[in-house]
């Protein structure tokens, strides 16, 4: 198999006293990178080898792509790099197939391949390998199949350790065979070249849509055995039907764990996560397994719902999430859809000790309208009353020190002192004020996302009802305005 090599530098700008000089890279352009964002320790710059602490940005252009990386110095400072050229590529025959791993065995997740439609009925992926310096890139083709058509795969790609060689080196896909016949394939590495499952695929159905399950598939431990081996789906019914589907590998095969799923919902509407459904270890629970994050888009709000694995099933955080989003986010307009997230969304951990390759409990994503900074959330123990989730918005061209201020900073902004629920609510919601807010003059309005004012009232106590049952669906902002302070609290009519 013939290899074409093409070398690709990622170069940080650094000023020299008389050479040519270059300002540090502070902003970039976040709605290039959709579907072409991912995670990794492509520079391998930490002590502890195995944390997954850089990320990788394709840059499209109409022919073109530029490899751009945040990339951390093993110290919890985050660099934004950059490519130095473009590259002949042209990700229209990439369709969103792209997958990290440890594709060459040298025991770093610091690879990742791009799955080219070369035909009608031909693919060829396509590996980036990373040397750990800078980072920089050899590109080579490694693999083709003629009479494969990737298109019936897209958004149905995973990587893991499927065959459990102790490698995060194989890649399995949903096959699409029309009329409700899926197939999932495998394609095992050996560090050089893939070993395909071949059509039959390591599990088949003749009852299963794959179609409805599009963008919606990770990967993980979730059987707690060890091993990045298993798939999770969400699986589309319709009518806001949905269901968590699992299959559990056993280094040969798939083996689906019922169409009940894992969980399931009546109340769910699965196309409001699509593109935004990642696999890590959030709870932090002091076990090294994965549970899911989705990104739900509620028409301009958005909450981080959690789907905790217990090994055999998963427990919902509930619509309120573990986080939700504010309409005001230093660059982000109103409201903060989360639409404008799509594929740019990556488990992350900035911690610098004490992790397993693969088990990131952090994320950090870029939003299209965003160009100097980027999203960070940070995930926290379980302690009684306390918020599981610190966001907040970083700029690139902070040093560690100035981040943790604006963190701390944001995440106090970002949870406000007066409380609502239900939220959301169908009808009546409890507002909630702590007494230091109360005195004087203090008042409480309601306004709907059009600024109109709903509701307005004097207040003296810590508990005020609000009916919003005759008001129509949608996001409202309560804001607690006393002598010398202003609360906003968003509430969710449904």
């Amino acid at each position: 198999m013939t290899k074409n090599f093409t070398r690709i530098s990622l170069m940080v700008a650094m000023l020299f006293a008389v050479t040519t000089t270059f300002a540090q890279d502070c902003s970039t352009q976040p709605f290039r990178y959709t579907d072409y964002v991912v995670s990794g320790n492509f520079t391998q710059n930490n002590a502890n080898d195995d944390v997954i602490n850089d990320v990788v940005m394709l840059s499209k252009n109409t022919s073109s792509l530029r490899i751009d990386a945040l990339v951390s110095n093993g110290n919890g400072d985050r660099t934004l790099k950059l490519g130095s050229s473009s590259i002949n590529y042209n990700l229209d025959n990439v369709n969103g197939r792209m997958v990290k791993g440890d594709f060459d065995n040298d025991g770093h997740i610091d690879d990742f391949i791009l799955i080219n439609k070369t035909s009608a009925y031909g693919m060829r992926f396509d590996l980036f390998k990373s040397d750990g310096n800078n980072p920089s890139f050899s590109q080579s083709s490694v693999y083709t199949l003629n009479g494969y058509d990737p298109d019936k795969i897209t958004g149905r790609v995973v990587s893991g350790d499927f065959d459990q060689d102790g490698y995060w080196d194989d890649i399995a896909a949903f096959y699409d065979y029309g009329n409700g016949e899926t197939r999932i394939h495998t394609f095992r590495s050996n560090g050089s070249t893939f070993v395909y499952s071949g059509s039959p695929g390591w599990w088949k159905s003749t009852g299963y849509s794959a179609s409805r399950v599009t963008d919606r598939v990770v990967s993980g431990d979730f059987d707690h055995d060890g091993n990045v081996d298993d798939i999770a789906a969400f699986y589309d019914y319709g009518g806001g039907h949905t269901r968590i589907h699992v299959w559990i590998s056993n280094g040969s095969s798939l083996s689906y764990q019922y169409s009940t799923g894992w969980w399931s919902s009546n109340g769910y509407v699965a196309s409001k996560i699509s593109t935004r459904v990642m696999s890590l270890n959030i709870d932090r629970d002091g076990h090294n397994y994965d549970d899911i994050v989705a990104f739900y888009d509620y028409n301009g709000v958005t909450k981080m719902h959690v789907f905790e694995s217990n090994g055999s099933s998963f427990d919902y955080s509930g619509p309120g999430g573990w986080w939700s989003g504010s309409l005001v986010i230093g660059y982000i307009p109103e409201p903060d859809y989360a639409h404008r997230m799509n594929g740019k969304i990556v488990e992350y951990d900035s911690r610098t000790s004490g992790i397993t390759q693969g088990k990131p409990s952090d994320m950090i994503g870029f939003h299209d309208t965003m160009i100097p900074k980027y999203r960070f959330w940070r995930a926290k123990r379980a302690i009684y009353l306390q918020n599981r989730i610190e966001h907040t918005t970083i700029r690139y061209c902070d040093s560690k020190n100035n981040e943790t201020t604006e963190f701390e900073a944001t995440a106090s902004s970002l949870q406000p002192l007066i409380k609502a629920y239900p939220n959301p609510t169908k009808s009546a919601v409890a507002i909630e004020i702590p007494e230091e807010l109360l005195g004087g003059a203090t008042r409480i309005e309601v306004h709907n996302l059009y600024g109109n004012l709903v509701f307005s009232e004097e207040v003296t106590t810590a508990t005020t009802i609000i009916n919003l049952g005759t008001k129509n669906p949608g996001v409202y902002l309560v804001k607690v305005i006393g002598s010398t302070t202003t609360n906003i609290l968003k509430v969710i009519k449904e």
